[in-house]
């Protein structure tokens, strides 16, 4: 059982269809709904993942959940999620300064990528791999690519509302792409696996949405094909990730697939970013947000 809230559950369900993949039987929990959701899930391995380590919702998760053995993927190891596993896991990644995290969040995605990649006998994901997308990211990050995200994120700002489309590996960076736009510049965003969004959500869409798909070539046919289907409501219309399709403007490095979610999350979080600023938002303390949900003291 992988268990999180917020971007950690994203992280959680990416992990969890990783070992997938590899044949394990692995799900995702959303911490803040184990208190009635445990009973099939009680006295197995749960991997605990939080960036404070101090979240009520997910101490809480684990004392329902009685694991047999717990694992903490935290970048806090002086927290009381620490203290309690078995096994510590440092994220490594930092003080996060502002309130949505972002650096914490793509070093977990490696992590449990490569510990997935690792429990299948896979070597494809490795540290050499590794190093040369942080490279391809910073280099990106520091190139004319952040002119071209400039301008997307100023037309996405002016938009009512977001549809963020994944499928696969896609999907939960979909859902943490509409997360961040959400708590850091207050846009109404979603994010739906592809396929299922044609199955009603579609007729959301008018010219005030902005549909962004995420696509990587296991998953371009049925990402595209929603895409393709918005154009006639004059939705505005991004992708990001390497493959393109048709005049859709690509967002985003293009790097090796083993870690390809690594540069999805920068994407999303760069857009965020900007698209808070041309709304003129504070996004390193989004309203009604705190560095870790916490119970007060009784």
């Amino acid at each position: 059982m992988l268990v999180g809230s917020g971007s950690s559950l994203f992280v959680a369900q990416l992990g969890a269809l990783a070992l997938r993949r590899r044949r394990a039987e692995a799900h995702a929990l959303a911490a803040s709904e184990a208190r009635l959701d445990h009973r099939a899930y009680e006295d197995r391995i749960v991997l605990a993942i939080s960036q404070s380590g101090r979240s009520t919702d997910l101490l809480e998760a684990i004392d329902v959940l009685a694991p047999r053995r717990l694992i903490a993927l935290t970048n806090n190891l002086d927290s009381p999620l620490a203290t309690r596993a078995h096994v510590t896991i440092d994220i490594g990644a930092g003080s996060e300064i502002a309130v949505p995290a972002s650096k914490s969040v793509s070093a977990s995605a490696a992590i449990v990528l490569w510990a997935a990649s690792i429990f299948g006998g896979d070597n494809r994901r490795d540290a050499s791999v590794l190093s040369r997308t942080a490279r391809a990211v910073a280099a990106w990050c520091d190139g004319s690519g952040q002119e071209e995200l400039l301008e997307a994120a100023r037309r996405v700002a002016l938009r009512r509302s977001v549809a963020v489309l994944g499928t696969d590996y896609g999907l939960p960076i979909a859902r943490e792409a509409a997360l961040k736009l959400k708590e850091a510049s207050y846009l109404h965003a979603e994010g739906f696996p592809a396929g299922e969004f044609r199955h009603g959500s579609v007729a959301m869409v008018d010219p005030s949405y902005a549909v962004i798909g995420i696509l990587d070539p296991d998953g371009l046919e049925i990402v595209a094909r929603p895409l393709r289907e918005v154009a006639v409501a004059d939705a505005l219309r991004y992708s990001i990730g390497a493959p393109t399709v048709d005049d859709i403007p690509s967002l985003g490095p293009a790097v090796e697939v083993p870690f390809n979610t690594l540069a999805w999350l920068a994407t999303a979080q760069t857009l965020a970013l900007y698209a808070a600023r041309w709304r003129g938002i504070e996004s390193d303390a989004p309203r009604g947000l705190s560095k870790a949900l916490i119970s007060p003291q009784k």
